[in-house]
């Protein structure tokens, strides 16, 4: 029997969760130890959550208009993020090298090869994993707990209005999957409408279930986040919530398939994982 192509998402998930917050936890020791940065100055900070909300804003305008002209734009982003936030978690689950050269970046030197070299879902996959966690990690463990906070319902309802009011989300999607980008995690499942997939040099008709990589940085982002104030066993249980909204969000769209905000369903399960970690512990 084939595994079914949303409980391949979500493990995926739940392997951007674990892989991100021990890379998250490493790097606030690091932080702590006075040995790393935070990439952001004051992580406590308010106004980060509103800066980078501006940055996002930003940079969907700049992807929406560019990629009537240059559709190598989306490859371009891809490479870029996938290199610099592997390299970041490579960095932490390898730290070896001879000066500057480091396994990690040979790592994610591969990686971002294969991705672009070598389109494919698995790649796709991989990259996703792997950079989603870097991502998250390296925002979580520059923000604080409210800043984070503030950006995680800022993004929700952004999200919302993008999807269902302003629907360029919608058009964004649509860019990021044309080819297998790593800014989604794909599974085969048995949709109505199949979309064309490379898969083995080739081009086959398949079935596919993606979900935005975005959708797991931002609750891995505000998991970290509370390795400030908490333990790691509150971030854990904030993550099991963020799992339990997903897979209920799953299997809704699943029964009824169509385009939806994911990030507001997978935020109420975070805060109320969050709040639930509050209680028990």
């Amino acid at each position: 029997m084939r595994v079914s192509g949303a409980f391949l998402i979500i493990l995926m998930f739940l392997a951007t969760q674990f892989l991100g917050l021990y890379v998250g936890n490493e790097y606030m020791r690091s932080i702590k130890r006075g040995e790393l940065a935070p990439a952001l100055p004051q992580p406590e900070k308010v106004e980060n959550s509103f800066i980078l909300f501006l940055y996002i804003i930003i940079v969907t305008i700049i992807i929406l208009f560019t990629v009537r002209i240059w559709k190598g734009v989306v490859r371009g982003l891809e490479a870029f993020v996938v290199f610099f936030s592997s390299w970041f978690v490579f960095d932490f689950l390898f730290p070896f090298g001879i000066g500057m050269f480091s396994i990690g970046l040979f790592l994610a030197l591969l990686l971002t090869i294969w991705k672009v070299l070598k389109p494919s879902i698995l790649s796709q996959n991989v990259a996703a994993v792997i950079s989603g966690a870097g991502v998250g990690s390296l925002l979580g463990g520059s923000l604080g707990l409210l800043p984070s906070l503030i950006f995680i319902i800022i993004l929700s309802i952004y999200d919302f209005i993008s999807v269902f009011i302003t629907k360029h989300m919608v058009r964004l999607a649509k860019i990021v999957t044309e080819k297998p980008t790593a800014f989604t995690i794909a599974a085969p499942h048995k949709f109505k409408k199949p979309v064309y997939i490379p898969f083995k040099k080739t081009k086959k008709k398949v079935h596919v279930f993606q979900l935005g990589v975005g959708d797991m940085v931002i609750p891995l982002m505000f998991s970290v986040s509370l390795l400030s104030k908490f333990s790691i066993l509150n971030s854990i249980i904030t993550m099991i919530g963020s799992l339990i909204a997903l897979f209920f969000l799953i299997t809704f769209t699943i029964k009824k398939p169509q385009v939806l905000p994911a990030l507001p369903f997978i935020t109420l399960g975070t805060l109320s994982g969050f709040l639930l970690s509050l209680m028990i512990l």
